[in-house]
């Protein structure tokens, strides 16, 4: 009698077993995801509102309230770009956005010390001054006495001169 194996014998016995914490998972996704929903549905609600031409008794009611203002007042509500004017007349500040947040926090300003220029490393300097002199010379090469390129001469033409003129001074 041949031995047969189910798939059922490797499954562990408290698989189907079920648990109070997957529900409860669950339950505080479900109401996490609600919550977001409706965060959402209001900010949108928000912003319609603020989309729409300004009624008449949002327009009087603003009025009023910048008669009142005195002239500091009115500049600084002039020159903020944070704030702006709902439909209803109402004076509403916007959230900054992220970058705004990361520059006013001044944390990547300078805090009063110059930092330590950086020199040009050697390599370079000698490399970017050997290109230099192999460049005169393939211009010096590939150009007339007026100046002009040759016929059929491109400055990529004199690049790729410039360059194994570099290679050969190796």
């Amino acid at each position: 009698m041949p031995f047969i194996v189910d798939r059922d014998d490797f499954l562990r016995e408290d698989a189907f077993r079920f648990d109070d914490r997957d529900r409860f998972e669950r339950e505080r996704a479900e109401r996490e995801n609600e919550e977001r929903r409706r965060r959402d549905l209001e900010q949108r609600e928000r912003d319609e509102d603020d989309r729409k031409p300004l009624t008449s008794s949002g327009e009087a009611e603003l009025t009023s309230a910048l008669e009142k203002a005195t002239s500091e007042e009115m500049r600084l509500i002039i020159n903020d770009p944070s704030l702006r004017i709902s439909s209803r007349g109402r004076i509403t500040r916007t959230r900054p956005s992220g970058r705004d947040v990361i520059r006013s926090s001044g944390q990547f300003t300078m805090q009063g010390f110059d930092l330590p220029a950086k020199k040009p490393r050697k390599k370079n300097k000698k490399h970017c001054s050997n290109l230099s002199q192999c460049l005169r010379q393939a211009n010096s090469e590939l150009r007339t006495k007026r100046g002009s390129l040759r016929k059929g001469k491109t400055q990529a033409d004199i690049m790729r001169r410039a360059q194994r003129l570099l290679k050969k001074m190796k």
